[in-house]
């Protein structure tokens, strides 16, 4: 064997060596510098609270399910509802998805009495042990284990709301696809 195909045998071998080693490396360094890359969300707010649903909710019923969840410190009048025809139909978009998710409110005051636009859905209505001011007028994504997920602010005008309530469904989507659970 000549010196050349040594030379050339080494060269490819100190190449095939490399090829496999610099991404193992540059995950390491990644992973060691807590490099997390960007969280897309399509428009809700990643919540970070030490604040669970079981802390939120006088009775909690908590099922095996992700949730929607209305959330009002007033009575329910007219925008309210209008946020909750939104929300509803953000459900209904979800299509066979539905199984996976149950939709409702979170209130202080008296419930609602049931609307048009809630017919033929499992709408559940939860009575929030205190105000929950930073959370009012919005609505939120919850886990199956009760954790507070994502936040939407559905306020603006009508194509807004639209808007917002499109982002929530392909947030939703995105969440159902991933998880292992719920």
């Amino acid at each position: 064997m000549s010196e050349q195909n040594k030379t050339r045998k080494n060269t490819q071998l100190i190449f095939m060596v490399l090829a496999f080693l610099i991404p193992v490396v540059a995950a390491k360094i990644l992973l060691a510098s807590n490099y997390k890359g960007e969280v897309k969300t399509y428009g809700g707010e990643l919540l970070d609270m030490d604040l669970s649903y079981q802390e939120l909710v006088k009775e909690p019923n908590l099922t095996r399910d992700w949730q929607l969840m209305y959330v009002t410190n007033q009575v329910c009048e007219t925008n309210c509802q209008e946020q909750l025809y939104y929300v509803t139909q953000t459900y209904r978009a979800l299509g066979r998805l539905q199984s996976r998710v149950r939709v409702g409110s979170l209130m202080t005051s008296a419930l609602l009495s049931s609307p048009e636009f809630l017919s033929g859905i499992d709408f559940t209505q939860q009575t929030l042990k205190n105000a929950a001011t930073d959370l009012e007028d919005s609505v939120l994504i919850i886990d199956p284990l009760g954790k507070l997920v994502m936040r939407y602010e559905l306020s603006g005008s009508k194509q807004q709301r639209l808007k917002k309530s499109h982002d929530m469904l392909l947030d939703i989507k995105r969440l159902l696809k991933l998880s292992r659970i719920g």
